[in-house]
């Protein structure tokens, strides 16, 4: 028992949040306000990423007005099930955000 608790403190202590933002330059005169998400979702990686990347199909999301920014960011769900696993399974959490 003193074990099992043991690797979970150590699981759970490994396990952090992380985030990236990408972000258009906004050329117009308004200052950008931070509202809702437009589109939000998660992306599955396994094997620790290696050789595999996400394709979005970002008209879909935004057809009119265009993407302002997108967020990549890891939630305590994301980061305990990478831990857990040892980055064999490591979902990541994104936000799309329109014009």
């Amino acid at each position: 028992m003193k074990k099992l608790l043991i690797c979970l403190g150590l699981v759970l202590t490994l396990c952090a949040c992380g985030s990236d933002h990408i972000m258009r330059f906004n050329l117009s005169e308004h200052p950008e306000v931070k509202t809702a998400p437009s589109y939000e979702g998660r992306s599955h990686f396994f094997l620790w990423g290696m050789f595999q990347e996400k394709n979005y199909n970002l008209t879909n999301v935004c057809p009119i007005r265009g993407i302002n920014s997108i967020e990549a960011y890891w939630t305590f769900y994301d980061s305990l099930m990478g831990g857990l696993t040892m980055g064999i399974y490591a979902p990541e959490s994104y936000s799309i955000y329109c014009n």
